[in-house]
């Protein structure tokens, strides 16, 4: 098993995995509302009153009661209503019905019995209501829906501030997703080949609690992809970071390094409506750490000024120029890259608070959680602790490093040195 070990440490050996998630739109819903419109037009039935033909019994008018019936050519009269109905002004026609011994002019009355269409028409005054249908076509205006092709889960910003506390060793409130393959291509690809992208580990609902997400940017060891850390990836995601992790095995190569260049990414993700991390995003607080060659490259990484702390594991170098406090992890049983070079790392830095933790009975990847465990080693532990503190204001935490006896200072598991945190 230690073999098994020291070849994974360092080779760093991970699979990695492929795939991607959409939203899609739902907005053509809209178009719904201008259909249900045009029903409206179903008003002009009113034509259908061309039946009233059967008035031409007005023609034996020279029975009375018939004309009587003529009288309901009074009801033509009412067409004159329906002359909204358009054809109901022949209906005034079918008045003249009444002095109808002439049949003739009942034949006239013929032209009333389309009167009495006309009152038919008056149902077409109905129609008119139908003409208030066509403002169903305002419903077409439901087209305007079509602004929900964008991220349907966007709503009021996230707000910056402080998390509620939480245990660093146990899983954080939120559930998490892995979304494969996205982001930018940045770095170098393997041989030569295609530049890779990125894996992203979050929370699934990102309006949960309403708090603005803190970001990790992750750097894999020589060789290794994030799935090899998936354990530590998903336990960060599960306290509230939003971890972007290159897919590159050299993360150290590529310019801009693919660890900055992910932070651009979500930081512009944070400014697009189309996107699931809009105004999720907290862009005052980010974080890099990685392994080995990732550690290398996170200590690059930290002279960015976005990044505001750094928790290289197993691997650091000068950085002069950082932007906030500084954890250095190295392994006190690791041969690969031994604490004296990290020492070398914590001697340069004098600007920022910096603590260099060794974890005495660590070599170079038995500190790794590995497999779809939900249970981290204590170097995980702390680095989540560090990056809470740091990120989300757990003051519950700070103790653990900062003070005249941090707890960590105490832990006879760790050899601690540090500067500027004694407060």
């Amino acid at each position: 098993m230690r073999h098994l070990l020291a070849t994974l440490a360092a080779i760093g050996l991970g699979a990695a995995g492929c795939g991607s998630s959409t939203g899609g739109s739902n907005a053509t819903a809209g178009t719904t509302g201008s259909v249900a419109g045009t029903t409206g037009s179903a008003g002009t039935s009113g034509s259908a009153g061309t039946s009233g033909s059967a008035g031409t019994s007005g023609s034996a008018g020279t029975t009375g009661s018939a004309g009587t019936t003529g009288t309901a050519g009074t009801t033509g009269s009412a067409g004159t209503t329906g002359a909204a109905g358009t054809t109901g002004s022949a209906g005034t026609t079918g008045s003249a019905g009444r002095g109808g011994v002439t049949g003739g002019g009942g034949t006239t009355g013929r032209g009333g019995t389309t009167g009495r269409g006309g009152t038919t028409g008056a149902a077409g005054t109905t129609g008119t209501a139908g003409t208030t249908g066509a403002a169903g076509t305002t419903g077409a205006a439901g087209t305007t829906g079509a602004a929900g092709s964008g991220n349907a889960d966007a709503g009021a910003a996230c707000t910056i501030g402080a998390f509620p506390a939480a245990d660093p060793s146990k899983p954080g409130p939120f559930t998490t997703v892995t979304e494969n393959n996205v982001g930018p291509a940045a770095g170098v690809g393997v041989d030569g080949g295609a530049a890779p992208m990125f894996t992203m580990f979050r929370p699934t609902d990102l309006k949960q609690g309403g708090l603005c997400h803190p970001v990790i940017t992750w750097g894999n060891g020589t060789g290794s992809t994030p799935n090899l850390y998936g354990v530590l990836l998903r336990h960060f995601a599960s306290h509230g970071f939003v971890v972007i992790a290159s897919n590159s095995t050299n993360v150290a190569q590529g310019d801009p390094p693919p660890m900055v260049a992910g932070v651009t990414w979500v930081l512009e993700q944070n400014a697009d409506p189309s996107s699931v991390l809009y105004q999720r995003i907290d862009t005052t607080h980010i974080g890099a750490t990685g392994h080995s060659q990732g550690g290398f490259a996170t200590t690059t990484a930290g002279g960015d000024a976005r990044i505001t702390t750094i928790a290289p594991l197993c691997g650091a170098q000068n950085q002069r120029n950082l932007h906030g406090p500084a954890m250095l992890f190295c392994g006190g049983m690791d041969t690969t890259v031994p604490c004296s070079t990290i020492m070398n790392a914590y001697n340069g830095i004098s600007n920022q608070p910096v603590m260099l933790a060794s974890y005495l009975a660590a070599d170079h990847a038995n500190w790794i959680s590995f497999g779809n465990s939900t249970t981290v080693k204590p170097v995980e532990v702390a680095t989540t602790a560090w990056m809470r503190v740091h990120l989300m204001g757990d003051t519950a935490l700070r103790g653990r490093f900062y003070g005249a006896s941090c707890t960590l200072c105490q832990d006879a598991a760790w050899s601690v040195m540090r500067k500027m945190m004694d407060q």
